[in-house]
């Protein structure tokens, strides 16, 4: 009787899945998995300096990303910053040069990757200003850029965001739910 409630116990054991086992070691932007849902605005959402915009991106009724862009000021009066700003224990992938890295599709999401803080933040995509009317200047990674990819770290899962971007607006076209 003793081994039967042994075995018993054990297949029990052995049947149970954790949450870890649910979730991928790494991610490649495009592809479909149990961890997320791609949704595909349409149309696209846009981020202008007279609307920014906010992302749920684990369904839990709290924005996790928002987009802002904002007017810089400068010697001609031209000039703006695209910003995000995170909560809730996002983590953004970063480049070299700690400014979010624009990714391709097919690039590979891991846990080894260059990630920001769980912290709240604000980080810049992109700014241009002009300081002559001859001399304008562009910084960030997402300076007019077209079907670029934001990788993102909620916890152990990962998903993306892909965008357009211009000195004037950021379009998303693309995210990743978690589940």
């Amino acid at each position: 009787m003793r081994t039967l409630s042994f075995l018993l116990g054990l297949s029990m054991l052995v049947s149970c899945s954790h949450e870890s086992d649910n979730v991928d070691n790494e991610v490649i932007i495009g592809d479909s998995s149990s961890n997320y849902v791609i949704i595909k605005p349409d149309p696209a959402i846009s981020i202008t300096a007279s609307h920014s915009d906010s992302l749920d991106l684990n369904s839990d009724g709290i924005f996790e990303i928002r987009f802002s862009i904002s007017p810089i000021n400068t010697v001609t009066g031209i000039g703006s910053k695209t910003e995000i700003t995170t909560r809730n224990k996002l983590q953004i992938l970063l480049s070299g040069m700690n400014l979010p890295d624009t990714l391709s599709i097919k690039s590979v999401l891991t846990r080894d990757s260059i990630w920001s803080g769980i912290d709240p933040f604000t980080i810049l995509l992109q700014s241009y200003a002009c300081y002559s009317y001859f001399h304008c200047v562009g910084w960030g990674n997402f300076r007019n850029i077209s079907g670029k990819y934001i990788g993102y770290k909620l916890g152990e899962k990962f998903g993306w965001i892909l965008v357009d971007s211009s000195t004037s607006e950021l379009k998303i076209r693309e995210y990743t739910v978690l589940r």
